[in-house]
């Protein structure tokens, strides 16, 4: 036989507890060979339920603070982008009106084009010059004078001719 503490035992020794020591003294190996457990039954996945886990909630909290840090940044981003561009069409704008005023300057630097528009506007001539002004719009001239060479060629008495002269003033079309 082996002396006490050997490594090795010849097989079919019996490994015996010295008798000296306590059953409840007696140090075990972690690694216990398995022991016979009771099976623990498997949920019933058909009627699945979802647990809500505190891992969860923090994961849905941290979510939603993303969301609220991020959120008010975008909408002043967003709104500065839409002040960007209005500016931007304003800038635009002035910019084709300035244009069109610079072109409008130069016509007034020209003798000939300010001239055009004295006559035109002020009805101004020059020396020697007679002005027509024909007053109304083009062909109401001769609707009108078709009508009182009407109404003056029948004769007869002064209320149908007064009459006659209410008519074609009721029938000539406002002046603006």
């Amino acid at each position: 036989m082996a002396p006490k503490g050997a490594a090795g035992r010849a097989p079919g020794d019996r490994r015996s507890a010295p008798s000296r020591i306590q059953p409840s003294r007696i140090k075990r190996s972690r690694a216990a060979g398995p022991t016979r457990r009771e099976p623990t039954p498997e949920p019933d996945r058909s009627g699945r339920q979802t647990t809500f886990t505190a891992r969860a909630a923090v994961l849905v909290i941290a979510v939603a603070c993303v969301m609220v840090a991020v959120a008010v940044p975008l909408k002043i981003w967003l709104g500065q982008r839409h002040d960007i561009a209005s500016l931007t069409a304003a800038t635009d704008q002035t910019r084709q009106r300035l244009a069109a005023l610079n072109a409008e300057h130069k016509r007034w630097q020209d003798p000939g084009y300010v001239e055009a528009q004295a006559r035109q506007r002020l009805h101004l001539v020059l020396p020697g010059q007679k002005s027509y002004i024909v007053l109304g719009k083009a062909g109401q001239g001769r609707r009108a004078s078709s009508t009182h060479l009407r109404t003056s060629s029948a004769g007869g008495s002064w209320y149908s001719t007064l009459w006659a002269s209410v008519q074609a003033a009721g029938n000539a079309a406002p002046s603006k």
